[in-house]
């Protein structure tokens, strides 16, 4: 009979490595003699992680790595433990402190979290490790996935924890995800490996807690294969997403150029469609979490031909600009500072001025054009219009019209289809009183020197004039 028990046992065990073993062959991770990092905190998941990777790989390769959080008394016997152990099977030990003085007042699971993986990609870093191994189990999974669900978001959060994921230029690896906590306290009570439970594991004021001790056992208690669905939905889930990301990468090579979307093409395709493009697009531009209220507007007004150039404001200073047939992102905090355009620059009588590789024009006398001079405008002005100036354009500026209306800068822009980006830059000529006489390089006003305000005045004609290449 007690060869009957040993026999079992040891199928148990043999069957637990083979699940990690064959978890980790899928990342060409045996292929390898670089150096693991295995994070260990010392409960029964890591422990298990530690002692299952002695057999499946060399322990030299093996650099255990222990954060002392200084969170509770329990924390000095733990790190006391497994320096003993380390020494003991001869595995490297590295260990980092977080000083109680170091810790915030809110948020420390996350500021921990924070400093736990900082201590691991340095040590990554230093032993130059191609893989970084964690203890997260398929508790942790249904867990992590329940709490997902019930906080709301997209449904890539729904997937849960990944098996696997770039790190530090490593890959992290989570072997243990599709193997249930109450297997991995078996392993260890058989093997009789020492762990340290985390009392403040049964704080229930902490959501995981109360997900942990409450929610996911009750759903056990309903469906003893509960986790193994969990795992399930998470695999399929995963594959899902991986399928509909690379779908959508192609689609997006099809009607992009550089950073920029092309409306004209992805207005084609059916509503549905658009949405799921719109977020692969903004989430390949590192633009996440937008609901889908906001992907739906997002499209509204890409469709919206009444309205060809629009600014949309996304979060994290993110920008959207539509401009007719195409948009693209930009970073609204690295916005340039206008507020020097407002300052006006005199124009000097008699000299070029270069505006763009395409447009050099001077303010002359009429009487005393360079030959090289093609006139564009010529205006009769009293004296006291002079000098004058070049500036950005502003809010409130107008053009005076031949029938003696008035049109603003801002639709002679519009009507011009100046992109909306190029118009911020935008340049207006001006009399020194301040009245518009140029948009530069797209209408000039139309005065006629017959306000009764000028008739007592001295006049000079001065030609607007374009360098000729």
């Amino acid at each position: 009979m007690a060869s009957v028990v040993a026999a079992a046992v040891v199928a148990a065990k043999m069957n637990l490595q083979h699940q990690i073993k064959r978890r980790l062959s899928g990342h060409r991770f045996f292929e390898s003699d670089a150096p693991i990092v295995v994070a260990v905190s010392g409960g029964v998941d890591s422990m298990v992680l530690m002692d299952v990777m002695q057999h499946l790989t060399d322990p030299g390769r093996l650099i255990i790595a222990h954060v002392n959080h200084e969170l509770r008394a329990q924390s000095r016997e733990e790190e006391a433990f497994l320096t003993n152990y380390c020494q003991k099977h001869g595995l490297k030990l590295v260990i980092s402190h977080w000083p109680i003085n170091r810790h915030p007042q809110t948020g420390i699971e996350a500021a921990a979290r924070t400093m736990r993986y900082r201590f691991f990609a340095q040590t990554i870093h230093r032993f130059k490790a191609e893989f970084l191994l964690t203890a997260h189990h398929a508790n942790d999974q249904a867990e992590t996935m329940l709490m997902k669900m019930v906080r709301g978001g997209q449904l890539t959060a729904l997937s849960g924890i990944d098996d696997a994921r770039p790190f530090a230029g490593a890959t992290l690896l989570r072997p243990l995800l599709a193997i249930p906590k109450a297997d991995l306290y078996e392993y260890a009570r058989t093997y009789q490996l020492t762990w340290f439970e985390d009392v403040t594991n049964q704080d229930l004021t902490l959501t995981r807690n109360r997900f942990r001790n409450l929610i996911v056992p009750a759903m056990i208690r309903e469906n003893p294969r509960f986790l193994e669905h969990m795992t399930s939905w998470h695999e399929q889930l995963s594959d899902l997403l991986v399928f509909s990301q690379d779908s959508l990468n192609r689609l997006l090579d099809q009607i992009t150029k550089g950073e920029q979307l092309k409306l004209s093409k992805y207005c084609t395709y059916p509503k549905t469609w658009r949405h799921l493009i719109m977020q692969q697009w903004l989430e390949n531009q590192a633009v996440f979490d937008l609901t889908r209220s906001q992907i739906m507007q997002i499209d509204q007004v890409l469709n919206d031909t009444k309205k060809p150039q629009q600014v949309i404001a996304l979060p994290k200073g993110h920008c959207l600009i539509k401009e007719y047939n195409v948009c693209w992102l930009k970073n609204a905090a690295k916005k340039v500072d206008n507020s020097q355009k407002k300052i006006a620059a005199v124009v000097e009588l008699g000299q070029w001025h270069e505006i763009s590789d395409e447009l050099t024009f001077g303010i002359f006398d009429e009487n005393q054009l360079p030959k090289d001079a093609l006139v564009l405008a010529a205006f009769n002005l009293p004296v006291s219009s002079l000098p004058l100036k070049l500036r950005g354009w502003q809010k409130d500026d107008c053009l005076r019209l031949k029938n003696g209306g008035h049109q603003k800068v801002r639709r002679v822009l519009i009507n011009a289809k100046v992109p909306m980006s190029k118009r911020m830059d935008q340049l207006v000529l001006t009399t020194a009183k301040g009245t518009v006489l140029w948009v530069v390089g797209y209408k000039f006003a139309w005065l006629d020197g017959s306000d009764s305000a000028y008739q007592d005045q001295k006049h000079q004609v001065i030609a607007v004039a374009q360098r000729k290449c």
